[in-house]
């Protein structure tokens, strides 16, 4: 009987393993809080430093709540935090774009407020955040910030932190979402860069990341 409640719990084990051990995946939560300065300091989920910080959110003048774009201040110095990758903030985490750390095809694209981290709003298998992006040579205003009904290829870009290659990779456009989906062995799907909205890539960036969640 032993024998074979054990066996049981081995094969529960093996499924288990099958679903979610194959691929590195990072849970809300899992972050203690404090600055990130590097990609390595993220992925070995240990700050560099643990000075208190406050913040202001970037897209309205009121710092009450937490938003999804704010500006980090550390609070003995009173000096913006400007250069560390990330910062895990009361359970949040946060990351500023990095062109070190993009991918290559990435690395013409500047956010269009420097020194401005965005929450990560989707954890799992790829840690997702959206920035609002310009190409590098092009300077001109964007618009507020409403991005569920975006396109994909609007301002607005669907930002992945891959754990497996080590980078961030953005989401401009359906091919680009295709070979990234292609890439690590995952469907693709049928769709119209100029319809296919934002809100449709969160959904399916929730979808890949539910079974590590």
């Amino acid at each position: 009987m032993k024998l074979k409640i054990l066996f049981c719990l081995l094969i529960i084990s093996n499924i288990f393993f099958a679903q979610n051990g194959e691929y590195q995946y990072i849970k809300k939560g899992d972050f203690p809080d404090g600055v990130y300065m590097t990609l390595e300091d993220v992925l070995n989920k240990k700050p560099s430093s643990t000075e208190e910080l406050y913040f202001k959110n970037a897209d309205n003048n009121n710092s009450s709540d937490l938003s999804e774009k704010v500006f980090f201040y550390f609070k003995e110095k009173d000096k913006k935090v400007k250069f560390p990758l990330g910062v895990s903030y009361k359970g949040e985490m946060y990351f500023q774009t990095y062109r070190k750390y993009t991918n290559k095809k990435d690395k013409g694209y500047d956010p269009d407020a420097y020194s401005r981290f965005c929450k990560v709003t989707n954890y799992g298998r790829f840690i997702y955040f959206e920035e609002n992006m310009r190409g590098m040579f092009s300077k001109f205003a964007l618009g507020a910030i409403n991005p569920v009904t975006y396109s994909i290829n609007g301002s607005t870009k669907g930002i992945i932190l891959d754990l497996q290659n080590k980078e961030f990779n953005m989401l401009r456009d359906c091919e680009d979402l295709n070979n990234f989906l292609k890439e690590k062995n995952i469907p693709q799907i049928e769709c119209n860069s100029d319809k296919y909205t934002i809100g449709e890539l969160r959904a399916k960036i929730d979808e890949i990341n539910k079974p590590y969640q």
